[in-house]
């Protein structure tokens, strides 16, 4: 079993994040690249022997022309952890229009294409795709640090974002010392005296893939329960809730 997080880029000129966890933990993959849907459904298929679950921070299902989802209008009015999460509204008429096609859309059906044993949605028992949000990962995984802001926003400098980088692969890392996860300090290393800002975007994309793929995993070991906001139909984005014992 592999749990596979996708960071996927709204164009093909950007890099997306790419990461595979293994089921005992082990970060096999840690990638951020510029990625063609070929690239990425070729690293996904080198384990098509295997149960697959699939997280992509994206839209995969996008009925609506114009206005939003159910799914972020859930997640808007929802709580994760006592913190509120506000997703990219999403319909067809802006994605076409802006970025040319839906991606998240093409991808996971050209990954269905390939591997027709998995499905697009929750499925418990075998391979599956779904949409998920890193943002709303760290609320519901690290809601004592949260909100922390490692992209690049207005107001902050640039050694304020770096700094919230490395409190969240810091707080990341946590994991590997509590024996659940393994080997990913040694995939994402920030170094905040050299740091680009182009270096930075391509550790963000890495810290992305890795939330996405993290996210399953958790919920996978009922470390963490999954919070639905969505339809099966009309889309849905998938969080993970930090269990507290």
């Amino acid at each position: 079993m592999k749990f596979i997080g996708i960071d996927l880029a709204w164009t093909y000129k950007n890099e997306s994040g790419v990461c595979v966890i293994d089921e005992n933990g082990e970060v096999l993959t840690l990638e951020s690249a510029v990625f063609s849907d070929e690239d990425i459904v070729n690293i996904i298929t080198n384990y098509s022997d295997e149960i697959l679950h699939i997280a992509i921070d994206a839209p995969l299902v996008v009925n609506n022309e114009t206005g939003s989802r159910q799914a972020e209008g859930d997640l808007q009015r929802a709580r994760i952890n006592g913190h509120r999460r506000f997703a990219f509204n999403s319909n067809r008429t802006f994605l076409t229009k802006t970025f040319k096609s839906i991606r998240g859309e093409v991808l996971s059906k050209l990954i269905t294409e390939h591997l027709p044993n998995i499905s697009i949605g929750m499925n418990e028992e075998g391979s599956s795709i779904i949409e998920t949000f890193p943002t709303g990962i760290v609320s519901g995984l690290f809601p004592d640090i949260f909100p922390v802001r490692y992209k690049r926003k207005k107001g902050m400098t640039f050694e304020e974002t770096v700094g919230q980088m490395v409190l969240l692969i810091d707080r990341i890392a946590l994991f590997e010392e509590q024996n659940i996860i393994k080997g990913f300090s040694e995939k994402l290393i920030i170094d905040e005296v050299t740091i680009t800002r182009k270096h930075h975007k391509h550790l963000e994309d890495k810290l992305d893939a890795v939330l996405c793929a993290l996210g399953l995993y958790m919920i996978h070991k009922n470390m963490a329960l999954p919070r639905k906001f969505g339809t099966d139909e009309d889309g849905f984005i998938l969080i993970p809730e930090l269990l507290r014992y």
